[in-house]
């Protein structure tokens, strides 16, 4: 998983939330190919972030995300 800093991860979020994708329900059913249809604005990099946090979403493991840290199945048991 690449890095993002704070403000590329708050940047990411915010387009999102101006699009109406406001529960995670909504967060969990986005796909790539459907990104584009969100918003035609989105960098790879966004795309990207936007990808990684949904999985993190889906292992809840939102602050692992936040700090950088690879979200796998080893990180799980520490």
């Amino acid at each position: 998983m690449q890095k993002y800093t704070l403000n590329q991860i708050l940047r990411t979020l915010d387009k999102l939330f101006k699009k109406d994708i406001l529960t995670t329900k909504q967060f969990k059913n986005i796909k790539w190919d459907n990104l584009d249809k969100i918003d035609k604005t989105l960098t790879p990099i966004e795309k990207s972030l936007i990808m990684d946090f949904k999985n993190a979403v889906i292992k809840r493991k939102i602050i692992e995300f936040l700090a950088g840290k690879e979200i796998d199945e080893e990180s799980e048991n520490k």
